[in-house]
Formats: C-alpha cells, sequence, structure tokens
C-alpha cells in the first residue's frame, strides 16, 4: 500500500521549512513566512501535505495549497494564490498520489491547479505536458559586474541606465510603512494606467509585517529631488531575489527611474550573494514587456498551470468586457480602484 501524504500545519512544525531550505528546487512561495502573507491577507484556508520517511520522520516531498471558497469564481485548491509559480517538490511518481489525495479530501471543489516553471527543457517542462500562457526571466548573476553590465543591451538598458545616474537619481530602502504607502500610491497609478485594480494595500504590509524581520523583503526606493518616484516590493530567499512588484511615477520615466530602479537592485542582489534576479511573470501577449527582460539578459522560462481533474485554459487575454473594464478603471478615482482590488482580488487567486 502506497503511503499517503499528511496534512501538515507548517506554523508549528518545523521540519517544513527546514526542508524547505534544504531543498534546491525551493523557492520564497513555499516558506511558511509566504502562507503566512497569503493566509492573514486573504483569509483562504491552508492545506500544506508531506510525505513522511517512515523511519527517521522527515520529511521528504511536500506540496503547498489553499482551498479558495468563492461565490464569484467557485471552490478550489491553488498551489499557490498570487504566485507565479510553486513546483511541487516531490518526485513525478508522487503527483498522482497528491492529486487523488487532495480531490478525496475536497470533495466539493470544482478543481486543483499547479503552477510549475520549466528547468528550460521546453520538452520535459512540467508533468502536465500543457501549452505555457506566462513565462519569467530570470538573470544569472555573474561575479563581474562589469561583466553582467556589458552583457545588457545597449541602447536599452545602459545608456539609460547612464541617462538615470546623469540625472543625479538616487535609492535608498524604505524604512518604515509610511515609505510603503509612497509604494502603493504608487502601484495604484501604474494599475490604473493600464486599467487594473491594484492588489488590497494589507497585502503588501503583511509582507513588510512578516517577511522584513525575517530578511526576506527589501524596499527599494527611487528619488529625484526628495521625491519618490519609482519604487519595488522585492522577495528574496536563498539565492534568488523575486522582482514581482515595481511601479513608477509616469511623469519621470524620460528619467529612467525604472533602469536605475532595477539596476540598484540587481546590485544589492549581488552584494548579498545572490546567483538569480527573477523579472518576475508576464504573459505571453505582453511581448514588449518579454523584450524588456530580455534586453537585460534575462533568460525566459515558460511557466504552465495545470488543472485536475479537468485541463483547462487561463485565459489571460479578455475579450471587449475587459478591454471596457479597463477603460473605466483608467477613469475611477484611485479610491475606488482601491475599493475595487479590495473587493475582486481575494475571489481571484
Amino acid at each position: 500500500m502506497k503511503p499517503e501524504p499528511k496534512i501538515i500545519d507548517p506554523k508549528s512544525d518545523k521540519r517544513w521549512d527546514k526542508f524547505v531550505y534544504k531543498h534546491p528546487g525551493a523557492s520564497i512561495y513555499h516558506h511558511s513566512s509566504w502562507g503566512d502573507v497569503i493566509e492573514q491577507t486573504y483569509r483562504y484556508n491552508p492545506f500544506y501535505l508531506a510525505f513522511e520517511n517512515a523511519e527517521t520522520g522527515n520529511f521528504e516531498s511536500i506540496v503547498p495549497f489553499f482551498r479558495i471558497d468563492s461565490k464569484l469564481t467557485g471552490k478550489r485548491l491553488i498551489s499557490l494564490p498570487f504566485t507565479s509559480y510553486c513546483n511541487p517538490l516531490i518526485e513525478k511518481e508522487q503527483l498522482d498520489d497528491v492529486v487523488c489525495f487532495a480531490l478525496r479530501y475536497h470533495l466539493d471543489i470544482n478543481h486543483l491547479e499547479l503552477r510549475f516553471i520549466s528547468n528550460g527543457d521546453e520538452e520535459q517542462a512540467d508533468p502536465c505536458k500543457q501549452q505555457s500562457t506566462f513565462v519569467t526571466n530570470i538573470l544569472e548573476i555573474k561575479p563581474d559586474l562589469d561583466e553582467m553590465f556589458r552583457s545588457f543591451h545597449n541602447t536599452s538598458v545602459r545608456h539609460r541606465i547612464k541617462r538615470a545616474e546623469r540625472n543625479k537619481l538616487t535609492v535608498r530602502m524604505a524604512e518604515n510603512e509610511q515609505d510603503l504607502k509612497a509604494f502603493y500610491r504608487l502601484t495604484t497609478m501604474t494599475r490604473k494606467k493600464h486599467g487594473l485594480p491594484p492588489q488590497p494595500y494589507r497585502f503588501f504590509a503583511n509582507m513588510w509585517k512578516i517577511l522584513k524581520p525575517k530578511n526576506l523583503l527589501i524596499v527599494p526606493m527611487v528619488e529625484y529631488q526628495g521625491k519618490v518616484i519609482a519604487a519595488a516590493v522585492i522577495l528574496k530567499f536563498k539565492e534568488t531575489y523575486y522582482f514581482e512588484y515595481s511601479a513608477s511615477h509616469q511623469r519621470f520615466l524620460k528619467s529612467c527611474p525604472n533602469h536605475k530602479l532595477i539596476w540598484e537592485s540587481i546590485k544589492i542582489a549581488h552584494k548579498d550573494g545572490a546567483k538569480y534576479f527573477d523579472f518576475g511573470r508576464s504573459s505571453q501577449s505582453h511581448k514588449s514587456l518579454i523584450e524588456f527582460k530580455e534586453r537585460w539578459a534575462a533568460k525566459r522560462y515558460h511557466l504552465t498551470y495545470c488543472f485536475f481533474p479537468k485541463a483547462k485554459r487561463v485565459n489571460t487575454e479578455g475579450g471587449n468586457g475587459r478591454k471596457i473594464l479597463e477603460f473605466v478603471n483608467g477613469h475611477l478615482p484611485n479610491r475606488l480602484l482601491q475599493l475595487e482590488g479590495n473587493f475582486l482580488y481575494p475571489h481571484i487567486g
């Protein structure tokens, strides 16, 4: 008889994070602290699974999930919500066991979702063999900063970094929650420009409260004449920095604050001994954004979202309805746009 996974509470069971720190494929998203951020922000129910070694009691493999119960989008398990990727840290032959166990335990859900990042081998991208909808770009940080700088695109990156320096843009680290609120104001402006609501402020506040004391987060801010014109919330774990959340002031884009923000963040990661800089998720339809990231010499990795029991395709293109919503969002007052985000995001996952 095959052993079944056990349901684990990673907040009280220290074996979870111990396993995550040791596993070469683990990311910040497997860490229990990221789960705390998700749980405290959205009140989803955690469902963390682990296979134990019968003799030692140590974990041999793990898969984290959260359950979402939404009247708008249905009941489902996701590994993990608001996470670009979170490969199950299991052997391939255990995947069916995990899926079957989870679906038996949650008989009333519509589906279970797993989010994979490929290993670069597109023939063996992941167990689902599905077409990818999203990508991420990851820069390998070289020991020699000058060599890495020379690998960037000449006009699109290097010249603009130099322009930002000529414009005397400076970078400092956020020191308190007032700085975090400055980042959130920029985020609201940036999302509004694209016709989208921002994530709830409590999402970032919980990152600040939970991750920063554990040295799993930094918030670099670009200033011009004392005014914050760009900022990012960067997650960090082991050898990787995750540049998932960034925003900038539209009025100052000619000064190249985004290039300054990214380059200084890469230098911080280099100084910290990191080996990888993840530029964050992009839809494959956003070709200009992907091209921008690749001009930083960041390699493209495909992300695949797999649905059980019925395979589905994640639709990011939208139709006329989405275009109308984006138009309306682009004209809403900031406060109403933030309230929209507070309402919608818990249903999205």
